[in-house]
């Protein structure tokens, strides 16, 4: 009895490190698109972060083949680029061809819904509205399954599409203006690398 007991603590204490060694391994890569379960979490911290649901809640998320050096891009149509109450048609397009973990995949989502909360890009990398993924957002540097438990199914104010997505946006109506438009004034409003 008492070796068995011996043999047993002396398995426990060996298997001990190797756990320690995979809590502080490089995350596992996400197959794309990603959970809808895993978007929404995202969706939560970026939510909590901005102090607001951008949009008015409706974001088409979409995943499509963008090649290397972009992460994500967002767009959106608004009368005032300026006052994100009131952008519209606002979607985000993740990229396909990125290698995506949880602590990736969470910052650009909330950097990419902080544009569509008039935040612009900063110069700072440890910033979530660095214009490049080089730290991941405080919140998002935890593993998955220590990240706060996601509902079953995204927000009511989340629409996701699975399907890349090759369509062109409908013109804007002439009295609003394309995000894309402040650039002229030194504005940025679409992500360009994150």
């Amino acid at each position: 009895m008492l070796a068995r007991l011996i043999v047993c603590l002396a398995l426990a204490f060996a298997a001990a490190p190797a756990a320690a060694i995979a809590a502080d391994a490089e995350p596992p890569p996400i197959p794309v698109p990603a959970a809808d379960s895993m978007m929404a979490t995202a969706h939560s911290f970026a939510v909590a972060r901005w102090g607001m649901d951008p949009c008015g809640g409706q974001v088409v998320v979409t995943w499509s083949h963008m090649g290397t050096g972009i992460n994500a891009r967002s767009q959106w149509m608004s009368v005032d680029v300026h006052d994100p109450s009131t952008y519209s048609e606002c979607s985000i397009t993740y990229n396909l061809d990125v290698d995506w973990d949880w602590p990736k995949l969470c910052t650009v989502v909330e950097h990419e819904l902080g544009h569509l909360s008039g935040h612009d890009h900063v110069n700072d990398p440890h910033d979530v509205m660095s214009p490049y993924y080089v730290y991941p957002a405080p919140e998002c540097a935890l593993p998955k399954t220590q990240a706060a438990v996601a509902p079953d199914r995204a927000p009511r104010s989340v629409t996701s599409s699975k399907r890349a997505s090759s369509k062109k946006k409908a013109k804007a109506k002439p009295k609003k203006r394309r995000a894309s438009a402040a650039r002229s004034k030194g504005k940025k409003r679409r992500a360009a690398k994150r």
